[in-house]
């Protein structure tokens, strides 16, 4: 091949080499279009709630809170000059203070873990003074992995389980036959297996008490440990919880510095059968100051009547049963509610002037006394049959409750023991309540 036809040659295969690696260039720069990287997913915002109108009926005069929004058991006899009980006046009332709103966040993983936030309120108000103002009822943060979970806010007691809410119109709920609180914690849930799973929290108080500080000056949260077994029709576990108060930083007849401090444990068994007729919810509790769940119960304070002696506490101890059953049909739901308290008293009373602490003894019913001048209750029970009626998004339910308490006259440990009466009311509650 001579110099010109070489020179032709090397010319061609040059522009060749430099065409295939132009349509080189050009299929990675489409096969990067093609497969854009991954972009962490944003945020993801959804509100939920309902809207709630109650006509609530009762019969006579109740211990309750918020415009008896909630109550929980009849008030004692009061006579007049003619014997006439002044508590046996009935009341009616309309409310839509228990509406609510709430937001869901769905947030970018963090360490390796679903990330999620729930933020809900209502119009229930925070005291008496505030009811219609909106207040804080849950503010949540959960981190899930595989198989742990761990929360971080204000959310249900751990001895009060949402899946465990008996089916009721009443506003009460199972209220005060079963624990009932929200609570500032440190959740920790870690499935043991596909059945069995283990809860361990640190907790602090809030709301549903008369007085914070005892709980706060302790310095120390209240411990929870709880299993369960879950199955598709089978819920069933077991629940302790310990805290430690110190009731007062000084104490006794000249109010001297105090750093006595008052220990107690409550336990928990609960269940919830699934069968093809009906939902059946049950628990039993067994608890020492207990009324910080708006329960029976609370402490017994004990100042010796001479002396510079510092008031020294004793528990109330309380037992508590209830029943539910909700029937699955789908036009008309009817349902029953059953519940039964007792107040066992303190645990160790002692002589000396004796009072009782707590939110069932600022609300009226729990009281100790050492000359049996003062009223408080023995046991409570409740009986209520009810029926809904559900209509897509909306929901009518109709109640009929009745209660009964035993008050009569409170020795030193809080149990009433002279001058007994069997304090019966009824509760009618009609509920509307759309859902978004």
């Amino acid at each position: 091949m001579n110099l010109k036809n070489r020179i032709v040659a090397s010319c061609i295969l040059f522009t060749t080499g430099i065409a295939f690696a132009q349509e080189a260039t050009k299929e990675k720069e489409v096969t990067a279009v093609a497969k854009p990287e991954k972009k962490e997913a944003l945020f993801d915002v959804k509100f939920s709630g309902f809207i709630r109108h109650d006509v609530i009926f009762d019969s006579r005069q109740t211990v309750d809170v918020r415009e008896a929004a909630v109550v929980l058991w009849g008030k004692d006899v009061d006579f007049d000059s003619n014997g006439k009980d002044r508590n046996s006046a009935s009341k009616f009332q309309m409310l839509n203070v228990l509406s609510r709103v709430g937001v869901k966040v769905t947030a970018p993983d963090v360490l390796g873990a679903k990330t999620a936030g729930f933020l809900e309120g209502d119009f229930f108000g925070n005291a008496e003074a505030g009811i219609n103002e909106f207040r804080l009822r849950h503010a949540y943060i959960t981190l899930d992995w595989e198989k742990s979970q761990l929360g971080f806010g204000q959310f249900w007691h751990p001895l009060t389980i949402p899946e465990m809410f008996p089916g009721v119109v009443n506003f009460s709920g199972g209220a005060p036959y079963m624990p009932y609180n929200r609570n500032p914690q440190i959740r920790f849930t870690q499935k043991l297996d596909n059945h069995f799973n283990l809860i361990l929290a640190a907790v602090s108080q809030r709301d549903f008490t008369s007085n914070t500080a005892p709980y706060r000056n302790s310095s120390l949260p209240s411990g929870h440990v709880q299993l369960n077994y879950k199955s598709k029709n089978v819920l069933l576990g077991l629940a302790g919880h310990f805290e430690q108060i110190r009731p007062k930083t000084s104490s006794g007849l000249t109010n001297d510095f105090s750093n006595e401090r008052l220990n107690s444990t409550t336990v928990m068994a609960y269940g919830r059968i699934e069968t093809k007729p009906m939902t059946i919810k049950a628990e039993a509790v067994y608890g020492e100051n207990a009324t910080s769940f708006i329960m029976l119960g609370g402490y017994v304070g004990y100042t010796p009547t001479t002396g510079s002696g510092l008031e020294t506490y004793s528990t109330m101890a309380t037992q508590s049963f209830w029943i539910d059953f909700t029937g699955k049909t789908k036009k008309v739901i009817p349902g029953f509610f059953a519940g039964f308290s007792q107040n066992d008293g303190a645990n160790n009373p002692i002589s000396g002037k004796a009072v009782a602490y707590g939110f069932s003894n600022a609300v009226g019913g729990i009281a100790a006394s050492g000359n049996t001048s003062v009223r408080t209750i023995n046991y409570i029970y409740r009986l209520a049959p009810r029926i809904e009626v559900p209509i897509k998004n909306l929901k009518f339910g109709l109640e009929a409750e009745y209660s009964a308490a035993e008050w009569g006259n409170a020795d030193n440990s809080g149990k009433a023991i002279s001058n007994l009466n069997l304090i019966g009311t009824w509760r009618v509650v009609f509920a509307t309540v759309l859902k978004f």
